[in-house]
């Protein structure tokens, strides 16, 4: 039996829907066809580190003490998920205003207004009244979560992280060495260093390096004795 731990790397499934029974969220194909939800999106089981804010807080909290293997429904009050509605979010603009952007705005129309979305309640004299408090606001939601699996592999989780933080899965492990392809600049690549130190372990990064099949085999040492020839 094994219980999963806060910093944990897991791999696992999900499904998210709200109180009245509406999935807004989920890892399957199948659910998502059945629900409406965007057909070219990309569906598949999903590996996250625990209590590193890559589900929503109410959830990642509540994986910590459950077992691999076994299946959950979390319930989460609107404090844990999406927050509580906000009055002063709700927002009065002139018509005008969408009409010399080109928009035709109706109740329900979602749109982005200054890096925010919102939602548009109603339009009426001249005026539109619109929401950027989040759609499920406000509610209760439930995820189902199924933990596939714990991972334990350093590479691997090394490799959840260059995804998630540098937006790249190109790069090869040489002991305590990852030679990444991309380049990203030497302050990020320290903040980053940190964080890997902080959860996989005391790696460090080398960037702008395309290793071939032969050196990335080899210790770092050896790489490098070569490259000075």
């Amino acid at each position: 039996m094994i219980k999963i731990q806060e910093k944990d790397f897991v791999e696992l499934e999900f499904t998210a829907r709200t109180e009245e029974g509406k999935v807004f969220d989920t890892t399957s194909k199948k659910e998502a066809e059945k629900a409406g939800l965007p057909a070219d999106a990309t569906y598949g089981s999903v590996k996250i580190c625990v209590g590193e804010g890559q589900l929503l807080r109410g959830v990642d909290k509540q994986l910590v003490g459950k077992e691999v293997g076994k299946e959950y429904e979390i319930a989460l009050a609107p404090e844990e998920a999406f927050g509580q509605r906000d009055a002063r979010l709700v927002k009065i603009i002139p018509l005008k205003v969408f009409h010399e952007k080109q928009v035709n705005p109706y109740p329900g129309l979602a749109l982005a207004i200054d890096n925010l979305i919102a939602t548009v309640r109603a339009v009426s004299g001249g005026r539109v009244i619109t929401d950027f408090n989040h759609p499920f606001a406000g509610k209760k939601v439930i995820y189902s979560v199924k933990i596939l699996r714990k991972i334990d592999e350093d590479k691997e989780k090394i490799g959840i992280m260059l995804a998630r933080y540098a937006k790249t899965d190109k790069f090869s492990l040489n002991e305590k060495e990852i030679l990444l392809e991309k380049k990203l600049g030497q302050e990020f690549i320290h903040e980053l260093e940190k964080k890997i130190k902080e959860l996989v372990g005391d790696f460090e990064i080398k960037e702008g390096q395309k290793p071939s099949e032969k050196e990335a085999g080899e210790s770092p040492q050896k790489v490098l004795e070569k490259k000075k020839v």
